[in-house]
């Protein structure tokens, strides 16, 4: 089971959603939780938007939303 999310990107690149990743990133962290990128190492900049959110069960995955959609930066979070 995992959270799927989509962070803006600032400017439409890549790296102007290295700094939403790195917040989103340190807020999950803090909860126990870990972001890894979808398609890693892309050069796309819609992919290079794309993360997963790996949860044990319902309780986290309802955690890892309701944290998602408060942080800054998500664009989209969903139960996948």
């Amino acid at each position: 089971m995992e959270v799927s999310v989509q962070l803006k990107a600032a400017d439409g690149s890549i790296a102007g959603s290295l700094g939403y990743e790195s917040a989103v990133s340190r807020a999950l962290k803090e909860a126990g939780l870990m972001l890894y990128p979808r398609h890693p190492g892309t050069q796309d900049s819609r992919q290079g938007t794309l993360f997963r959110v790996p949860v044990d069960d319902q309780e986290s995955a309802e955690r890892a939303l309701a944290l998602l959609r408060s942080t800054e930066g998500v664009e989209r979070a969903e139960l996948s």
